[in-house]
């Protein structure tokens, strides 16, 4: 079941909250390269919640509206202050708290 799901639509800046928290997610997965398929409303909420510090030309291609079916590159480059719960160890490694997140070394035995 969904828990986000209602019959109103959503607010923007609840849209743009959700946004962060998939990115955050996002920066806890130990792969190189993520698909995310979502529609194009979801990206442009998204977008435009980031970039205005770009040069005009950038923050225009990052915040125009998606094209029916299109397929978008983006770059996640991250701090330390956008990280969800965890810690960080001695050796600048982040490990999250949430279980599901942890993998390779950091996985919980079972």
């Amino acid at each position: 079941e969904d828990k986000k799901w209602t019959e109103e639509r959503e607010s923007d800046e609840s849209c743009c909250e959700r946004g962060v928290e998939l990115l955050k997610w996002l920066a806890t997965r130990p792969e190189k390269e993520i698909a995310v398929v979502t529609h194009s409303s979801f990206l442009r909420h998204l977008f435009r919640a980031f970039g205005f510090s770009l040069d005009q030309k950038d923050m225009s291609e990052l915040h125009r509206k998606s094209g029916n079916a299109e397929v978008r590159s983006v770059t996640l480059a991250l701090h330390r202050g956008f990280y969800p719960e965890g810690k960080w160890t001695e050796d600048d490694v982040f490990i999250p708290s949430h279980p599901s997140f942890r993998k390779g070394k950091w996985a919980i035995a079972h």
